[in-house]
């Protein structure tokens, strides 16, 4: 029987896992922190269960839908529907996001009137200037480039390049248009006609990878009644079920390749032998475990590919209906994003209380990164209480958690180191990096699933 070692117990790990499992593989999931999950998973604390980032499950991949859901096949009531309810304060108005045609009209009278004639400017000038210089298919425009032509320039001033530059801390000509979670398809003119012509079409015809970001959002969305961790927690017991064997609290020291193409991961005092290793972790430190590595010139690759960090303070007030949406996205604040956690459900804290998630992204041993959790409170309120939502004295209680690689970062020459990478791991038989971390991959939960199955049916194959 073939042998998989895991490295990383995320979302894509569980995935790959899961399908092995069912296939009769040899399963091992190896994860260092005490929970399985990662960025998917929910920690409870107390009487509290606190999510890391808001997530709700939606798809347009008809597997991935399927076998998540039924995961609660016997149990339908666990994981409700929960529509998706999400906004911007953007100049003292509340809008809806993504930002599209709609967005526009909530922004007053004159933004309107500026963004179409910026758009039409815009648009006008891709068009003729396409006529004339044929496109490059995977142009790695920079967010700045990208946004002007997708948007035009009043947007790209008042939105893009204020919210882009306050969320990774990085110019927007210094960062490709990756960075915007958008599978390059999101710009006025499709997000107008989308909303124009029947919002909800696509839903019974589901293509994965063909949607717009707009497109996606208007998926119907599930959430678990005790927090999103709740899907990877019942993964895992269908990989245990299967025989599979998962390990927490467990950090991987070295990945060594044999020379019969087996490979011998150690951690701590345990050895495990795998006639495939999957990998995980984040690009830039899974390349320094690896021996023998003899082309030391890819560890400098690596190391360029960087992720961008998160630190999470969550709020406990009694106050309900905090923000009238899910969640909320912020400019000119320390924080970028809000969660009104209850508006996912209610069972993530005691029927009195309620939580609010506040979201501030950083660069690893960054200042806000060293800071106390006194002071990351501290600085939080100063902008909530101006926002007036929420006073000091409504808050019971808090709790910060720092995570340390979040988001892929996505500067103008990535593409250059992470192709060297990729290219080094081809060349090593029988290994796959994969995931957020491990493909550089900005994605979503389902689209992390997909990535996981898809590794399972090539190592079926093989």
């Amino acid at each position: 029987m073939k042998k998989i070692v895991i490295i990383g117990g995320g979302i894509t790990g569980l995935s790959v896992a899961w399908k092995l499992s069912e296939n009769g593989y040899d399963v091992t999931v190896i994860e260092s922190d005490k929970s399985i999950g990662g960025l998917a998973k929910t920690i409870e604390i107390e009487k509290y269960f606190f999510d890391i980032g808001p997530h709700s499950f939606f798809s347009e991949d008809e597997e991935v839908f399927k076998r998540v859901m039924n995961l609660f096949e016997s149990e339908p009531n666990e994981i409700p529907y929960a529509k998706r309810r999400v906004k911007m304060l953007f100049k003292g108005k509340y809008v809806d996001y993504p930002l599209s045609a709609k967005s526009i009209l909530q922004m007053g009278f004159l933004s309107p009137i500026l963004c179409s004639l910026s758009f039409a400017k815009s648009y006008i000038g891709t068009y003729a200037s396409s006529l004339f210089i044929k496109k490059k298919e995977n142009q790695n425009l920079t967010v700045k480039q990208w946004a002007i032509e997708n948007f035009g320039k009043y947007l790209y001033l008042n939105f893009f390049k204020p919210y882009t530059e306050q969320f990774w801390k990085i110019k927007t000509s210094e960062l490709s248009h990756r960075v915007i979670p958008s599978n390059k398809k999101m710009d006025f003119a499709r997000t107008l006609k989308h909303l124009l012509i029947k919002k909800y079409l696509m839903i019974s015809k589901r293509e994965p990878g063909k949607l717009s970001l707009v497109e996606r959002e208007s998926l119907p969305s599930y959430y678990p009644k005790k927090g999103f961790g709740e899907i990877a927690n019942r993964i895992s017991r269908q990989i245990e079920n299967n025989g599979g064997k998962i390990y927490t609290s467990l950090e991987v020291d070295e990945i060594t390749l044999n020379s019969n193409n087996t490979f011998v991961i150690k951690a701590k005092d345990k050895n495990f032998l795998g006639n495939f290793a999957i990998s995980t972790v984040p690009l830039n430190k899974v390349i320094t475990i690896i021996k023998p590595l003899h082309e030391q010139e890819i560890i400098k690759s690596a190391k360029k590919l960087e992720y961008l960090s998160l630190v999470l303070l969550y709020l406990i007030i009694k106050k309900k209906n905090v923000l009238g949406c899910q969640y909320c996205y912020f400019l000119d604040r320390p924080y970028n994003r809000i969660s009104e956690m209850n508006n996912f459900s209610n069972y993530l804290s005691p029927q009195d209380e309620n939580i609010l998630a506040v979201e501030i992204s950083c660069h690893n041993e960054s200042e806000i990164w060293k800071s106390s959790d006194k002071d990351i409170f501290s600085l939080c309120m100063q902008g909530i209480e101006k926002d007036n939502f929420l006073k000091k004295e409504d808050i019971t209680n808090y709790k910060v958690i720092k995570i340390p690689n979040v988001y892929p970062i996505y500067k103008k020459d990535y593409e250059i180191h992470l192709k060297k990478t990729e290219e080094y791991f081809a060349k090593i038989k029988n290994f796959f990096s994969i995931g957020r971390q491990g493909q550089f991959h900005y994605g979503d939960i389902d689209q992390m699933i997909r990535i996981g199955f898809d590794t399972a049916d090539k190592i079926i194959k093989q």
